[in-house]
């Protein structure tokens, strides 16, 4: 499954936009980058997204009229949100047969009493059973009085519904969120649901139905477990190797995932409780002591392999975040190394590291309207934007419209640049000196701006001296 296109009214800053993440041949995009100045709705979307495709948001509530209304809770406040998936026939098909399958254990169980649920069902298999590889899922709110709302049609209740451990087998939701998710897992679930999903049986990684909200720092124990899992998985289903022999293996596949990435610690070897690591400098270490960007890395790697995600929707809030530049260069081929299972990785970014790194068509950024008081979307190829393998600070200058240096800085250089221009005489009065001194000194005198200005020094004290 993969997102087509996300329209959005009037929620929060997004006024009446529309995300298109299709190629100029109509073909879905396997890999999205979103940037955007701070409080241009990055992180907001992303949020949204996970709200959508969750259990906790998506129980029952349609037609029912929301008293004391508290958005994380209840619903979410726009006018509607529509999303165009890609999804194959395959799992059109194994979506259809579960929704069926679902539909007649709560038949027999509960007979005709709840009567918000068949209709729910109807829906689903409605949209399940359109021809073709798109379509469209629906989310309406409107206002009633008093300041009360109502959700008045919500097609993504089929994620709330539908038996979760059955929903993962066919596509996840993986959130890796640049701080600690804002999503958490509803206190009390449905009755009904619960019947149908083993709890007990569920991985010890939180969840919220489908969506997974990961934060990296706080799954030490999780990645370290996954690793003494799979040697012992491969002892069992080989036993003619060694111990020795499987661990190299399962070292060589976890490597694998991170394959192009100029890692200087790198994993050696495995013990009976956690991966042990080889520093740079030559002694052992254990996962707790990598290094931030280590453990972003590291971690996302063996957290992929423990969750297999396959047909799925992946989103990463600042995948820069502890990460060198040479490292924020190169982290895409860790998420090209899970796109071969179909999924479907959306970015959301401030590095000109990682735009740098990709195709202009894959690149989509939120602007500000300042007449409008509103944000806009725009993808860099057709605003004629180049991206792939230009420099940092091109990225930075022409396509994130971000100043080179410090405001201060550029104020003393536009200043001393205009008085020269209008009296290169007063050069060298001394509060001009000092000017120019201290923007030497700040700036060094391989810096280009400090080199044209000594030429043009050089060329005012030629034209005096003639």
């Amino acid at each position: 499954m993969k997102i087509r296109k996300i329209h959005l009214k009037n929620y929060k800053m997004f006024n009446d936009v529309t995300l298109d993440f299709t190629d100029s041949h109509g073909k879905t995009l396997d890999t999205i980058v979103i940037a955007g100045i701070n409080g241009s709705g990055k992180t907001t979307l992303l949020q949204l997204l996970q709200k959508l495709f969750s259990e906790g948001l998506n129980m029952f509530k349609v037609q029912t009229l929301l008293h004391k209304y508290e958005e994380e809770e209840n619903a979410l406040l726009c006018d509607e949100v529509e999303l165009e998936l890609d999804i194959s026939a395959e799992e059109k098909s194994r979506l259809l047969s579960l929704a069926h399958k679902f539909s007649s254990k709560v038949n027999k169980l509960v007979g005709n009493q709840p009567k918000k649920i068949n209709p729910v069902f109807k829906r689903i298999e409605t949209l399940l059973s359109k021809k073709g590889r798109y379509i469209k899922l629906l989310y309406q709110l409107e206002k009633k009085e008093k300041g009360q709302y109502r959700i008045h049609r919500n097609d993504f209740e089929l994620f709330g519904i539908l038996p979760e451990r059955e929903l993962e087998s066919i596509f996840k939701v993986l959130s890796f969120s640049a701080v600690h998710s804002h999503l958490k897992k509803p206190t009390s679930t449905n009755a009904i649901t619960d019947i149908f999903n083993d709890k007990s049986s569920r991985s010890e990684m939180e969840s919220d139905g489908i969506v997974f909200p990961i934060d990296i720092f706080s799954h030490q124990k999780t990645v370290e477990t996954h690793i003494i899992r799979l040697v012992q998985e491969k002892v069992i289903a080989n036993r003619e190797l060694t111990a020795k022999e499987v661990i190299e293996q399962t070292i060589g596949d976890i490597n694998q995932l991170l394959k192009g990435i100029s890692l200087k610690t790198v994993l050696v070897d495995i013990n009976s409780e956690q991966p042990i690591f080889k520093s740079f400098c030559g002694p052992l270490i254990l996962s707790n002591e990598l290094s931030g960007g280590e453990k972003q890395l590291y971690y996302k790697a063996i957290l992929f392999d423990k969750l297999r995600p396959q047909n799925s929707l992946i989103w990463v809030d600042e995948p820069e975040t502890s990460l060198h530049p040479t490292w924020q260069q190169e982290i895409l081929k860790l998420y090209n190394n899970i796109l071969e299972r179909n999924n479907q990785v959306i970015l959301v970014t401030h590095s000109p590291h990682i735009i740098a790194s990709i195709q202009p068509d894959n690149l989509f950024i939120l602007s500000m309207n300042e007449a409008k008081k509103t944000v806009e979307c725009f993808n860099a190829r057709k605003k004629g934007f180049h991206t792939r393998g230009n420099e940092p600070n091109d990225i930075l200058d022409k396509v994130m419209g971000t100043p080179l240096r410090d405001c201060e800085t550029q104020n003393k250089i536009s200043d001393l640049s205009e008085h020269l221009r209008l009296r290169p005489e007063d050069y060298d009065k001394p509060e001009m000196q000092i000017l120019i001194n201290n923007l030497i000194e700040d700036l060094g005198k391989q810096d280009p701006f400090v080199m044209r200005l000594n030429h043009q020094l050089m060329m005012i004290k030629r034209r005096r001296q003639n």
